[in-house]
């Protein structure tokens, strides 16, 4: 009897699924760095956090002691900051060609 009720719960047919909502931006563009205001502010934010990451390093160099490679690797991730908010200040996406070009 047992058996009877798993194999009629195994033919029932499975719920259906909603359909997926439609996304609301590209999915290649970020509708956050389209304002000019968000890249500024997100762009100059990253160029402070550099200072402060690459700087905190460089005093005991200043002072003559050897780089040990905690403080390379800190003054590394400094200047890979400062890049990330300049490219984020300079948006270079899409510019590299004129839209024109990608209609044909």
């Amino acid at each position: 009897m047992a058996a009877s009720t798993s194999s009629s719960t195994a033919a029932s047919p499975a719920p259906a699924l909603s359909p997926a909502p439609a996304p609301v931006a590209a999915p290649g563009k970020n509708p956050l760095m389209d304002c000019l205001s968000c890249r500024l502010l997100s762009g100059t934010g990253l160029l402070g956090a550099h200072g402060y990451v690459y700087w905190i390093p460089r005093r005991p160099l200043k002072l003559g002691y050897a780089a040990n490679p905690g403080i390379i690797f800190q003054m590394v991730v400094g200047i890979s900051i400062a890049c990330w908010g300049l490219v984020i200040l300079v948006d270079p996406v899409g510019k590299t060609y004129p839209a024109e070009s990608k209609k044909r």
